[in-house]
């Protein structure tokens, strides 16, 4: 059975590396939360693998959305090491966008697999 408190603290040291500008924060938080094979897919992202790779697409994506604040909206919901989370990306310039992903994480609680839906 899952430690539910644990990944909820993963999700959000996840979330809140989308926050940050530097990418020296943005790598501390996600070798937090990252597991170092993780992948991470949307529908505009073709699937990237592990640590620099999430970083990077962190870092990138200043220049698509521009400055952000990203939160979530509640608990995680998990099973079998598995589960999701909804969040709400916040722009100081046009609309919020609201999204949803799903997320796979292994025995210490590191995500190894998200796929987002926005």
């Amino acid at each position: 059975m899952e430690n539910t408190k644990s990944i909820e603290e993963t999700i959000l040291t996840y979330t809140s590396a989308w926050n940050e500008t530097d990418t020296d924060a943005i790598r501390q938080k996600i070798d937090q939360c990252w597991a170092t094979n993780g992948t991470y897919t949307d529908k505009i992202t073709d699937t990237i693998t592990g640590r620099d790779a999430i970083t990077n697409l962190i870092i990138g994506s200043y220049e698509q959305m521009g400055p952000r604040s990203f939160k979530v909206l509640a608990e995680p919901v998990t099973h079998h090491n598995s589960g999701r989370f909804r969040w709400l990306a916040i722009r100081p310039e046009g609309y919020p966008i609201e999204g949803m992903d799903y997320f796979e994480f292994d025995e210490q609680n590191l995500i190894t697999r998200i796929v987002g839906f926005f």
